[in-house]
């Protein structure tokens, strides 16, 4: 779970101090790049996702409520960064598979050997199987131990979906993981 950021240096990043919001930046880099990277598994796109999630901050911070958790709005924004990306990606590369002729064999990579992978590279390669929202689910919950509320809050829906949704994921993952340990 995220510590929070003092309420006075939101209020003096909103009002324009670039110091203040410098304060943010440094207290929340670390959890931005940490949620982005499980969307993406890739480092340099994490950081891509967490500035522009900070530029995104930057730009709607007068805008941010404060009666909700500023990590939770926060953390919202690097959700929708890091999903607008991946659909950018995904984009990108059907139009490159729409204009080559050529087939392209692309290997399957969810075979993998328990040699060649310890746990955690198996539940990084796992949870891309989920849903965009269930991923998102199960990081926050999970590994970054937000409660059900708050999760619910980042993913816009209310707790009876959340529990379901992160029921789902973990069903997902617990017949994903299963089945890579049998192999």
């Amino acid at each position: 779970m995220v510590n929070e950021i003092d309420e006075k240096t939101v209020q003096q990043a909103a009002q324009g101090d670039k110091q203040a919001f410098r304060l943010i930046v440094l207290h929340y880099a670390q959890a931005v790049n940490r949620l982005a990277y499980r969307y993406t598994a890739d480092a340099s796109y994490a950081e891509d996702i967490a500035q522009e999630t900070f530029i995104k901050a930057f730009q709607a911070i007068n805008r941010y409520q404060p009666q909700a958790k500023f990590s939770t709005w926060l953390l919202r924004i690097t959700t929708n960064s890091a999903i607008d990306y991946l659909r950018k990606a995904n984009r990108q590369i059907a139009d490159s598979l729409d204009h080559e002729a050529t087939q392209v064999d692309i290997p399957d990579q969810r075979i993998k050997t328990e040699d060649h992978l310890d746990l955690n590279q198996r539940l990084n390669h796992a949870l891309t199987d989920l849903s965009d929202v269930e991923r998102l689910a199960v990081t926050m919950k999970h590994h970054q131990g937000y409660s059900i509320n708050e999760t619910a809050k980042v993913l816009n829906i209310n707790d009876n979906a959340c529990k379901q949704t992160l029921f789902r994921a973990v069903q997902k993952l617990r017949k994903q993981l299963t089945a890579e340990v049998s192999l």
